[in-house]
């Protein structure tokens, strides 16, 4: 798949579908590991999560992911599916740490991969808190 095919099934996601606005893009158009990856803005903590979740419910065959920085100030939450037509897409954002929040089993450095529905429950219960 070219960069420009990547572009335009992106280009037509985000017409389809009302979605918060990534502030980077990144294509990688190679052979079989074509793949976007998307960071979203972060204005609020309430609105990144939403913003999360909004683009997880667009996309097929979705698993999420979350990575603490090796300093242990923020953790990395990213949901992974594909776009029509089969494209792999990341969507991610990071978060501020803290001892109850999101990722707080996570050890600096350490990563976890989980259901969609797992990430869906972090969310709520920090929201709740």
């Amino acid at each position: 798949m070219t960069t420009t095919q990547l572009l335009d099934i992106l280009r037509a996601h985000l017409a389809t579908f009302e979605l918060p606005q990534p502030c980077s893009v990144h294509l990688i158009p190679f052979l079989s590991t074509e793949n976007v990856t998307a960071q979203l803005a972060r204005p609020t903590p309430p609105q990144t999560r939403s913003a999360l979740l909004a683009w997880a419910e667009t996309l097929t065959e979705v698993t999420a992911g979350a990575w603490r920085l090796p300093s242990g100030e923020s953790v990395h939450l990213s949901v992974l599916g594909h776009l029509p037509g089969g494209a792999p897409i990341r969507i991610y954002t990071g978060v501020a740490f803290t001892e109850h929040g999101i990722g707080a089993e996570l050890a600096p450095g350490a990563s976890t991969t989980m259901p969609l529905a797992t990430l869906r429950q972090w969310i709520t219960e920090e929201v709740r808190s």
